[in-house]
């Protein structure tokens, strides 16, 4: 598998845009992006960092005809967990339990994400996946 390319946090806002509608144009992921502090970023903004993720190989274009039809060329859960595997790296130095113990104390999880955990936990603990720490 290719080495996924970098996306930075706005770069994620628009491929978030993009797995949502499949298909659209630079306009139609402009109207998709949430507004910020500074309202909704310029056009000619969205354009060019779009540019920048066909080059990075995160988008496909079929310029084939006007305007451009950008889709996504990365799965957004490959992006995911790159981006987590990140995350527990940098800020939690590889400590996955800390990190999931972390976000059930702070996070606002609903019954059924609960007993989602549960089941999660209960099949690797039957599948004998699970890693002692020292």
């Amino acid at each position: 598998m290719p080495e996924q390319p970098h996306i930075t946090p706005a770069e994620l806002e628009i491929m978030k845009v993009l797995w949502k509608l499949g298909l659209a144009t630079v306009r139609q992921v402009l109207e998709g992006l949430p507004e910020n502090d500074e309202g909704a970023p310029a056009y000619t903004t969205v354009m060019t960092m779009m540019k920048n993720l066909a080059q990075k190989g995160a988008l496909e274009v079929d310029n084939s005809r006007q305007p451009f039809i950008y889709s996504a060329a990365v799965r957004r859960d490959q992006v995911l967990k790159t981006r987590l595997v990140e995350f527990l790296h940098t800020v939690f130095d590889d400590r996955a339990g800390e990190m999931v113990l972390h976000l059930v104390d702070e996070a606002d999880l609903s019954l059924e994400d609960l007993r989602r955990l549960e089941r999660k936990i209960a099949e690797q603990e039957a599948d004998g996946e699970h890693h002692e720490r020292d």
